[in-house]
C-alpha cells in the first residue's frame, strides 16, 4: 500500500492507528514542527486580533445610550450630529 500523502513511498500499516504516512512524510512533519512552535502562532494571532479590535472598536459605538446622546460616537462621527439632531444636547454636556 502507498503513502496516503505523497503516493510514492510505502505506507506504514499499524494495528491500532491503521494506515499511516510513510517514513519520509513523517520525517518531513517532524522537521516542520521543530522549526515552528505552535505557541508563536497563537500569540501572534492573539496580538493580531487585539490590534484589529483596537483599530475598529469605534465601529461598535451606538449613537444613543439610555436615551441620551453618546458623546464618544459623535466625537468619532461629527458629521452625524445634525442628522440625529443632538447638537444642543451635546453642547450641554
Amino acid at each position: 500500500m502507498k503513502c496516503p500523502r505523497c503516493g510514492k513511498e510505502p505506507a506504514i500499516v499499524d494495528s491500532v492507528f491503521g494506515i499511516l504516512p510513510g517514513t519520509v512524510c513523517q520525517k518531513r512533519d517532524e522537521k516542520w514542527s521543530l522549526k515552528k512552535l505552535p505557541e508563536f502562532y497563537s500569540l501572534n494571532r492573539i496580538s493580531r486580533v487585539q490590534r484589529q479590535r483596537d483599530l475598529h472598536s469605534g465601529d461598535m459605538l451606538q449613537p444613543f445610550e439610555k436615551n441620551k446622546a453618546n458623546p464618544d460616537y459623535f466625537k468619532r462621527y461629527p458629521e452625524q450630529v445634525d442628522k440625529y439632531g443632538v447638537r444642543e444636547e451635546l453642547s450641554k454636556s
